[in-house]
């Protein structure tokens, strides 16, 4: 039946159906010429003449009996080439459905329960080029690309899952600096002891946060992907840059116990950064030594050949063995404290790379240590 599976379906059913029909046909002449020998045979008529003499003799009458097999042969001369027709359509109909159309539907069939089931892990194969084969190749088709429209659409919900960490993650610090800032104008207005300049400071650099919140609001507003993220250098002085980060890092701990020691190496120089990001990277390094030290967090800030080099060391117990050993990945924390979603050294590590640089991560014997390379031009 090769043959006739790699046919159409209008084709192969029109051949099974001319070779049914020719079966039937031969099948229903042999019946009739046995059913006429056979009355022939039972209940003999007519006269007979004999050769050479022209003698005739005429037949006697047949029987009661013969009468009756002879109707009964009528009977089968008629009906059994309508049964014979009768049963090669259903044999036509058996067939063309075992051949040609069995395998096929239950295969579309299993396929369609399983996408009802949300169940995209099976294959559709073509056993045949016909219209059913066609059918099969456009189900497997719809199959691959629900399963890649519902990859893409995984892939768009954890990104957007990170995006949302991401955007939480990195507000803590500057709402955390002006908390601090607001913080330093009340007690100092408090005692009575606050100087003009000190308040005059505090709301400029109040403002200055503000400033970086909206613009970190519009940024995050107006990408999909983290990696969209676009750099806006600024060319910065060296003192002032530093002067910065050691505000920051002052107020980032204000609310913390631990001792935190900011040192800044000599350069004479002017950087081309992105302050917005640099802010950002040494944040999260600080909050999140502030997590896990014991007592102490040193950082130092140089400049090495065209890169700026910022180093958080803390005495805590290190990072755990699988981050070292994985390296940095989105939501792997080091506690399960709750509050944290395990982006900030994700993120640090990803706002490097943006910056031209990479992150760098160690333990060592005294605690753990993160080194942010950024390029500064």
């Amino acid at each position: 039946m090769g043959w006739i599976r790699r046919m159409s379906l209008k084709k192969s059913l029109f051949m099974l159906t001319c070779i049914s029909v020719f079966c039937a046909a031969v099948l229903s002449i042999l019946v009739i010429m046995t059913c006429i020998e056979l009355k022939s045979t039972v209940a003999p008529q007519g006269v007979i003449i004999e050769n050479g003499t022209g003698q005739i003799s005429v037949l006697p009458a047949p029987t009661e009996e013969g009468l009756l097999t002879v109707r009964l042969l009528e009977v089968l001369q008629i009906g059994l080439p309508v049964l014979i027709f009768v049963g090669s359509s259903f044999m036509t109909a058996v067939l063309f459905y075992r051949v040609k159309l069995k395998e096929s539907v239950a295969m579309l069939a299993d396929g369609a329960n399983c996408i009802i089931a949300n169940d995209l892990d099976f294959t559709i194969e073509a056993k045949s080029d016909d219209e059913l084969g066609r059918l099969c190749t456009a189900f497997e088709t719809m199959r691959q690309t629900l399963l890649e429209n519902n990859r893409r659409l995984w892939k768009q919900s954890e990104e957007q899952k990170r995006l949302n960490a991401a955007f939480s993650h990195e507000l803590r610090n500057p709402i955390t600096v002006l908390k601090g800032s607001v913080k330093l104008v009340r007690q100092g207005m408090k005692n009575e002891k606050a100087k003009p300049e000190q308040i005059v400071e505090n709301l400029v650099r109040i403002e200055e946060y503000t400033d970086r919140i909206e613009e970190y609001v519009e940024t995050m507003s107006s990408v999909q992907r983290l990696e969209q993220i676009s750099l806006n250098l600024k060319k910065i002085e060296w003192n002032q840059l530093t002067l910065e980060l050691e505000d920051a890092v002052r107020l980032i701990g204000s609310d913390s116990e631990k001792q935190i020691y900011f040192e800044a190496a000599e350069v004479v120089q002017i950087l081309s950064v992105d302050p917005s990001i640099l802010m950002q990277i040494v944040g999260n390094l600080v909050s999140n030594a502030l997590r896990f030290a014991e007592q102490t967090i040193r950082i130092t800030c140089n400049v090495k050949d065209t890169y700026l080099e910022i180093t958080v060391r803390d005495d805590g117990a290190g990072f755990p063995l699988s981050l070292i050993r994985n390296g940095i990945l989105p939501f792997q924390k080091g506690s399960e404290e709750a509050g944290h979603f395990g982006m900030g050294l994700y993120i640090s590590s990803l706002l490097c790379q943006k910056h031209g640089g990479h992150l760098e991560i160690y333990n060592t014997p005294t605690g753990a240590e993160a080194k942010a390379m950024i390029k500064t031009e």
